[in-house]
């Protein structure tokens, strides 16, 4: 069907088509093409982590005040804590699903940058104690920041273990994957990347380049002196924004922006399409797009009887069938009469049984006992006979 809707010689006529396995082909197409978003945001992440970690107080140490090893290892840890979830819930027996794979890393590298941020600007901070060596600084930090951020990754991970609760398999597996990922990242934060950061900041104390740490320059006295973004935000920024005319504009906008948003709630339509799970470039967007305009039959509904059901007795048969001499209170009979109200039921006409098929199909009255296997005495031969004839 793809090759005959691309055939420029059939442009008069207008395709719409979908299989049983297009929904699940698309995704993994999507899937697929995601994985290059995925990297270059991450990529963008590391980025900026690595800028804004540095304290930059002069031009000439900008190679001994980034943070480039300590970026690499926080997006690391933020790796590491997902696939420790994902190793730890294989393990118990849940499935994967797609999201997992592509949103998970990014929740937990919100929480994670977060943390790390906390730490190395407690680091960087001025002590009051005098001076330290990096042990003592280093534990003293972790004593300041870390009740913090153990309330701050507890109270998510209890957060997404409530969400378990759901009774949507989807988002119970998510909740779940993602209260054990933040819960790790939290565990390696602070066991492994403070081991990082106290080694790292043992560098930059003795002036060794960041990623090459075997180069040394001179010692140079730079006490007193701040780094280029707390300068920008102690001098301008702060400033400007409690200055007595930001401050009124400053709370008026975001108290009509949170006047607005309540407002527009009403507006929000609850339920979830599958079009939006799709590519924009999909078939399978055509088909919906005219099943809603033109075919509005809404999705097929299967009734299923349990296994160990007997049909082989008639009265059986009776409580399922839905042709003449049937009970009228069988399961195709009351699913006729449930379609004969669509506007209470949903249902928009009666159902297809398999079991009539059979009947129409062994005999043309439905009520034949021939087994369409025909016996030759002569031959002694049993051979299989057609239903549409001989």
């Amino acid at each position: 069907m793809e090759e005959y809707v691309r055939n420029p010689n059939n442009s008069d006529l207008t395709i719409s088509y979908s299989a049983e396995r297009s929904i699940q082909d698309e995704l993994e197409r999507e899937s697929s093409t995601d994985v290059i978003t995925i990297l270059v945001s991450y990529l963008i992440m590391f980025l900026y982590v690595t800028v804004a970690l540095g304290q930059y107080t002069d031009c000439s140490t900008i190679l001994i005040d980034s943070k480039i090893t300590l970026g690499i290892s926080g997006i690391a840890i933020v790796a590491f804590s997902v696939l420790a979830s994902l190793g730890f819930w294989s393990y118990v027996g849940e499935p994967a699903t797609l999201i997992i794979i592509e949103v998970v890393p990014f929740l937990v590298l919100a929480v994670g940058v977060d943390n790390i941020f906390i730490l190395v600007q407690a680091c960087h901070r001025p002590s009051s104690v005098g001076k330290e060596d990096v042990p003592h600084m280093v534990g003293r930090v972790l004593g300041e920041v870390a009740p913090s951020m153990l309330l701050t990754s507890l109270s998510e991970s209890v957060a997404f273990g409530l969400g378990a609760m759901s009774t949507m398999p989807a988002v119970r597996i998510f909740s779940l994957y993602a209260a054990v990922a933040v819960f790790f990242d939290f565990l390696l934060q602070v066991t492994a990347f403070v081991a990082i950061l106290s080694l790292d900041y043992k560098r930059q104390q003795n002036n060794r380049y960041d990623l090459c740490c075997c180069i040394k320059e001179p010692k140079k006295d730079s006490s007193g002196n701040i780094s280029c973004n707390m300068y920008v935000v102690m001098k301008y920024f702060a400033e400007v924004l409690l200055s007595d005319i930001v401050r009124p504009v400053v709370m008026a906008f975001f108290v009509g922006l949170l006047f607005f948003s309540i407002a527009v709630i009403p507006k929000i339509d609850v339920g979830l399409d599958q079009e939006l799970a799709l590519p924009r470039d999909s078939y399978v967007l055509n088909w919906f797009r005219d099943m809603k305009n033109y075919l509005r039959v809404g999705p097929p509904v299967y009734f299923v009887v349990n296994e160990g059901y007997s049909y082989e007795h008639r009265k059986q048969q009776n409580k399922i069938c839905g042709a003449t001499g049937c009970q009228s209170d069988s399961l195709v009979g009351q699913i006729f009469l449930a379609s004969l109200r669509p506007e209470e039921t949903k249902i928009a006409m009666t159902a297809s049984s398999w079991i009539d098929d059979y009947f129409s199909w062994i005999g043309p009255n439905g009520a034949h006992s021939c087994c369409r296997m025909l016996h030759y005495p002569h031959s002694n031969k049993t051979e299989f006979c057609n239903a549409t004839g001989l």
